[in-house]
């Protein structure tokens, strides 16, 4: 006698495929969650390599680079190249007065990708030809010039001046010793996010787009210093309210992983920053010498949910 093989009927088959959707269902938040949890670690790897280099250049030149070069045009990010092992690539640019960022080799540079100035969840285009320049690379990461300041257009004070508070600024000549607050409490570097899209008129009238670059500018100064300074005096992901002033939106530290965003301090320690930060509290690690850091902190311990990731 022959056996005959039995298939599954409809109902066995919808079963097997509920089945495998409800584990489909369940795996996926873990392999997002992994997959965010990866980029997490090289955000913070790129901030702790910029931080390591931050105290290579201290080590070598006595101080910290400017926030912005003026005239030169050139960014904090352009003076850490040889500390982040692109001697070659820094050794090609030029530094005429003014400097012109629209020809090569100058323009070769800011079209040239580093992995290092980009965080991983950025939905930012790998090439822009912006102001002139072919193929810029945007940039995800801003030097701190302030914690009070959170302006960048319309009457001063605005932020990237020499008064600025914090450790970077235009022509700025920070040292360690000049961080009276503590290199662990004060923010050097943070992240934000890149939107090239009309996002409102700043005090001037002119309109203004959410965009960071890195190396060198053409512009970079007053209106536009937020293409590579930002500040603490805007709230953490600033830039998702649309209801805040645009300088804020430009100028504050922010990301797209969920919940805030990491910076780098200047003793080089990396931390993750909610965006549910005290206001008060954040603004003051941004300045260089507030004094009553310590006391907020210890308010915010005693009571508070922790700031930091």
């Amino acid at each position: 006698m022959h056996k005959t093989s039995r298939g599954l009927t409809l109902i066995e088959l919808l079963v097997v495929m509920g089945v495998i959707g409800i584990l489909v269902g369940l795996l996926l938040p873990a392999v997002q969650f992994a997959r965010e949890t990866a980029r997490q670690v090289q955000c913070r790897n790129n901030l702790r390599q910029m931080g390591i280099a931050l105290h290579n250049y201290h080590t070598v030149h006595r101080q910290l680079p400017s926030g912005f070069v003026w005239p030169n045009r050139t960014f904090w990010s352009g003076q850490l190249l040889p500390y982040l092992e692109q001697d070659a690539l820094y050794n090609t640019l030029q530094f005429t007065v003014p400097a012109t960022w629209t020809v090569p080799p100058n323009e070769t540079a800011c079209a040239t990708y580093l992995d290092v100035f980009r965080c991983p969840t950025s939905s930012a285009p790998r090439h822009l030809t912006a102001q002139g320049i072919t193929d810029r690379v945007p940039c995800n990461y801003l030097a701190c010039a302030s914690g009070k300041i959170d302006r960048e257009s319309g009457p001063h004070p605005l932020v990237g001046f020499s008064y600025n508070d914090g450790v970077f600024f235009v022509n700025s000549n920070t040292r360690f010793a000049d961080i009276l607050d503590g290199t662990s409490n004060t923010v050097a570097l943070g992240e934000a996010i890149f939107r090239f899209e009309r996002s409102g008129r700043d005090h001037n009238g002119g309109e203004q787009f959410i965009d960071h670059w890195y190396i060198g500018t053409q512009e970079g100064r007053n209106s536009e210093i937020s293409e590579s300074l930002g500040t603490t005096a805007a709230p953490v992901n600033a830039w998702r309210d649309r209801s805040l002033f645009v300088d804020e939106r430009e100028l504050c530290f922010g990301s797209l992983h969920p919940g805030g965003a990491h910076v780098v301090f200047a003793d080089g320690h990396v931390s993750f920053t909610a965006d549910r930060i005290d206001e008060r509290t954040w603004g003051t690690l941004g300045t260089r010498q507030e004094g009553d850091l310590q006391a907020r902190l210890l308010t915010s311990r005693s009571g508070l949910p922790c700031p930091f990731g």
